[in-house]
């Protein structure tokens, strides 16, 4: 892989995508989208709201058009914003699977659900290179968003907060190590998509990203200019064009404020 707005309230104006064509960047050993609802791709279609006058329809695929050049973060706010952020990995269903996490209080992580499913001992990598073991205490299955409580992380955590369109940043996903690359948001999404786990088809409120999204970048943070988490990458689009999805952050903000479950049971294999 690879490598300016303040946040403000989300625009009310949404596009409902059908997710035909997208595939999950992080569950099992290639990424291949297992229990995250991949498929093949629809048209958008507008409702109602007071988006941007000049805003353009989308096409179907949807295209978010170029990805920036430059994530407009001076180099000691990125790199304080990469320290807080970790590989998520485990043994699922016979492959490894791994993903991104980062850190939102100085012993929880945030990532995706579909990240964690069927993996028994989950496991955290840090910058300073520590292994740590997560306990999942928060999954939802609707908004792909799980919270891993891991003691002894000891991070600086990520504020959430809104964006807009065209809001510039970085992408912060891990390989063996983080690897920071440049996205703009392009508008606020409806992605029609099967729910984690299973089949049943929900409706889930995320980004539509210009980014270079990858193996691994599942539950990676899209942080702002400001180094404020707005997203959460969950998948990417299958038709060649440098486009990928973000759940926004304020349904992570609604998984924390439900509550945590020390005794969480996920799904298994």
């Amino acid at each position: 892989m690879r490598g300016t707005a303040s946040p403000v309230t989300l625009a009310r104006v949404a596009v409902v995508v059908v997710a035909l064509v997208l595939v999950a960047v992080g569950c099992g050993g290639e990424g291949s989208g297992s229990g995250s609802g991949s498929g093949e791709a629809g048209s958008g279609e507008e409702e109602g709201g007071d988006g941007p006058a000049d805003r353009p329809r989308l096409g179907s695929p949807p295209d978010p058009g170029p990805i920036p050049a430059d994530d407009g973060l001076d180099a000691a706010l990125r790199a304080r914003v990469v320290a807080s952020t970790v590989r998520v990995f485990g043994l699922s269903c016979g492959t490894m699977s791994t993903g991104s996490g980062f850190a939102i209080t100085e012993n929880l992580v945030a990532t995706n659900a579909h990240v964690i499913v069927g993996i028994q001992s989950i496991s955290v990598r840090t910058l300073d290179e520590r292994e740590l073991a997560a306990v999942p205490v928060a999954y939802d299955p609707v908004s792909d968003l799980a919270i891993l409580e891991v003691d002894g992380l000891g991070l600086d955590p990520l504020e959430l907060g809104g964006a807009q369109d065209h809001t510039i940043g970085a992408l912060i996903g891990w390989d063996d190590e983080p690897d920071p690359t440049p996205y703009r948001i392009d508008r606020p999404v409806i992605v029609r998509i099967d729910a984690v786990g299973g089949d049943e088809r929900v409706e889930r409120r995320s980004w539509l990203v210009a980014a270079d999204i990858e193996k691994g970048d599942s539950g990676a943070a899209l942080v702002d200019h400001e180094g404020i988490v707005v997203g959460i990458a969950y998948a990417t689009s299958t038709k060649g064009l440098d486009s990928g999805y973000a759940v926004r952050a304020s349904e992570l903000e609604d998984l924390i404020a439900a509550g945590l479950d020390p005794n969480l049971t996920i799904p298994g294999c």
